[in-house]
């Protein structure tokens, strides 16, 4: 059984994880959300990456876009975070930046691809926490709130050995709220955990609350070294019947169908 202390460090460590591809802005949100996490999207891990074998970046999951949905333009652009802060009283150092949202439709909103699986690395002083997120839900977007919900695979490596120490899975919500200086409030309502073998393991005893400061604006971004964002958007619309919806500069470039002879 996992004691207080421990669930706390695992918390501070780990609850950092940072479909409804088309979620349109809703009215207000309740303070409170009512979503449930639950067991469905947990699986084994693979024998590579579990206790015992020596971690290898090949051995992860590759990248894909999965979809892409609506986020509003406060949470839109490089955040970072520094902290987060316990429900119960003090707070530990973690530094993970985020970048969010890739194109801008044709009524001026912006879209978030879902680059699936993003992967952070939190480094201990004994080992570096490889965090996997290996689906990230919307489950709600509003004018002044986001709540997120994300899947994620950890794997623990210990930094002289590059041996692995051990791996799980967690599901957690965040509710992330805007603040007047174009920061964000963000929330951990719920988290739970599960081994290699996708077995519950325990539910996180405490909520923790971060706060994600802006250090970028949003920039659209058509191609990097993985994707082209803008040829996956356009389809992506093309796809769920909102062609209209598709830039004027990207319809431009599409295809057109022959004259009829």
């Amino acid at each position: 059984m996992m004691t207080m202390s421990r669930a706390r460090i695992l918390f501070f460590n780990l609850a950092l994880l940072p479909a409804i591809c088309a979620s349109p802005f809703l009215g207000a949100l309740a303070q409170s959300p009512t979503f449930q996490l639950g067991t469905e999207k947990t699986h084994v891990i693979p024998p590579a990456l579990q206790a015992g074998e020596t971690f290898n970046a090949a051995n992860l999951p590759q990248q894909n876009i999965n979809g892409w949905y609506r986020i509003p333009h406060w949470f839109a652009g490089l955040t970072e975070r520094t902290k987060v802060y316990s429900d119960m009283g003090g707070s530990i150092k973690d530094i993970r930046r985020r970048e969010r949202g890739r194109q801008v439709d044709a009524k001026g909103h912006v879209w978030e691809a879902r680059r699936e699986p993003i992967r952070y690395d939190i480094e201990e002083k004994n080992m570096i926490v490889h965090t996997v997120l290996t689906e990230e839900l919307p489950l709600k977007v509003a004018r002044d709130q986001v709540v997120m919900r994300y899947f994620a695979l950890m794997i623990c490596e210990n930094i002289k050995t590059h041996r692995i120490i051990k791996s799980f899975q967690t599901q957690q919500i965040h509710v992330f709220t805007p603040n007047p200086d174009g920061s964000i409030n963000a929330s951990i309502e719920q988290a739970i955990y599960f081994n290699a073998a996708g077995v519950f393991q325990n539910t996180l005893p405490v909520r923790a609350s971060y706060v994600e400061q802006k250090l970028a604006d949003f920039e659209p971004t058509d191609r990097d070294d993985k994707f082209d964002y803008k040829g996956s958007f356009v389809r992506f619309l093309q796809s769920t019947g909102q062609a209209n919806l598709i830039p004027p500069d990207a319809s431009s470039s599409l295809p057109q169908a022959s004259a009829t002879p």
